[in-house]
C-alpha cells in the first residue's frame, strides 16, 4: 500500500515537471518568434459614415531574424479579411482605382530606455480591372513594408501591428482629386475571442568595429607619435679600453697553445707532464729497504743471550 502511493507521488511530481517544461519551452519559443500569424477581430467604422462593421483578419507580421543594433531592417505586414464571411465595400470603386492600405504598427525595444524607430508607409495595389459595387466583397488589401531601426544597446525589438486604415485612390485621368479617399477606419475590437494583436520579436546584436575606422586612425596615430617623441630618462656611461700589448715570446707560450696534451707523451714531446720520476719511487723503495734490514738487525741483537 505504501509502494503505490509513493509511486502515485512520483507519477504526479513528473507530470508537473513536464507541464512546467512544456510552458518554459512554448513561452520563450513565442517570445523569439520573428513572425507572427494570427486572426485579430476588428471593428471598421466606414469613412462616409454609416454602420459599423465587425470582421475578422488574417494578420501576418514578418521581420528579420536579426539585426545589428544602428541599422535599419524591413519587416512586412499583411493584413487580409477572413473569406468565410463578406467584408463588404462601404461605396462603390471604380474600374481603375487602387487600394490604399495605412496600417498602424509600434515598436518597443529592450532593454528599458532603448527605443525603436519604424516609419509606416502606405502601400497601393494594383489597379482594379473592374468596378467594385457598393457593398460587395473588398478586394485583396496590399502588403506593407516597414523600416525599422533599434538604437544603440538595444538587445531585442518588439514590433505590434495595431489599426489600419483602408483608403480608395481615385483612377488618374477621371478629373478627380489624387486625394485617397477614407473607406474603412479599423481598430482593434474591444471585446471577442480574438483580441490580441500580432506580435514580432526581433533580436538585435551589437555592430563591430569596422576595418576601415581601425585603418583610418593608426595611421594619425603612428604620425601623431613620430612627430612628438616622448622623451625618455637616458644615462651615458663611458668606458676606456686601452689596447692590449703583444705577448713576449716565452716558454710557457708554446706550452698556453696546447690546453690539453695529447696520449703518448714520448712521441709528442710531452714527457716532462707524464709525472714524477720513476727514479724517485726506486729510491724510496731502497730506503725502505735498507731501514727494515737494520731494524731486524737490531732486534735480532737484543734477543741474543748473554754469555758469562
Amino acid at each position: 500500500m505504501l509502494k503505490s502511493k509513493a509511486r502515485g507521488r512520483v507519477a504526479g511530481r513528473a507530470a508537473a515537471a513536464g507541464v512546467v517544461s512544456a510552458g518554459l519551452l512554448l513561452g520563450l519559443g513565442a517570445l523569439g518568434a520573428h513572425a507572427d500569424t494570427k486572426t485579430v477581430t476588428y471593428t471598421c467604422t466606414p469613412g462616409a459614415g454609416g454602420t459599423a462593421v465587425t470582421h475578422d483578419f488574417t494578420v501576418t507580421l514578418t521581420a528579420s531574424t536579426s539585426t545589428v543594433t544602428g541599422t535599419q531592417y524591413t519587416a512586412s505586414l499583411s493584413i487580409q479579411p477572413l473569406t468565410t464571411s463578406e467584408f463588404p465595400a462601404p461605396v462603390q470603386i471604380a474600374s481603375g482605382a487602387a487600394i490604399e492600405l495605412q496600417p498602424s504598427v509600434s515598436a518597443s525595444a529592450l532593454p528599458a530606455g532603448m527605443t525603436a524607430g519604424v516609419s509606416t508607409p502606405s502601400p497601393t495595389g494594383a489597379a482594379l480591372t473592374s468596378a467594385v459595387a457598393a457593398q460587395a466583397s473588398m478586394p485583396p488589401l496590399p502588403v506593407a513594408t516597414l523600416t525599422v531601426t533599434p538604437s544603440a544597446g538595444a538587445t531585442s525589438v518588439v514590433l505590434t501591428a495595431k489599426d489600419f486604415k483602408i483608403s480608395m485612390v481615385a483612377p488618374a485621368g477621371t478629373g478627380t482629386t489624387t486625394t485617397p479617399t477614407l473607406l474603412y477606419n479599423c481598430v482593434v475590437a474591444a471585446t471577442g475571442a480574438n483580441t490580441a494583436p500580432a506580435v514580432a520579436t526581433i533580436p538585435v546584436t551589437n555592430a563591430s568595429a569596422s576595418p576601415s575606422a581601425s585603418a583610418s586612425a593608426s595611421p594619425s596615430a603612428s604620425a601623431s607619435a613620430s612627430a612628438s617623441p616622448t622623451p625618455h630618462n637616458t644615462r651615458t656611461v663611458y668606458e676606456t679600453v686601452f689596447a692590449s700589448p703583444t705577448p713576449k715570446k716565452t716558454k710557457k707560450t708554446k706550452a698556453a697553445q696546447v690546453e690539453n696534451t695529447p696520449g703518448g707523451g714520448a712521441a709528442t714531446g710531452g714527457g716532462g707532464d707524464a709525472g714524477p720520476d720513476a727514479r724517485l719511487f726506486v729510491l724510496t723503495g731502497t730506503a725502505l729497504m735498507l731501514a727494515a734490514g737494520a731494524g731486524g738487525l737490531v732486534l735480532r741483537a737484543r734477543r741474543r743471550p748473554v754469555r758469562q
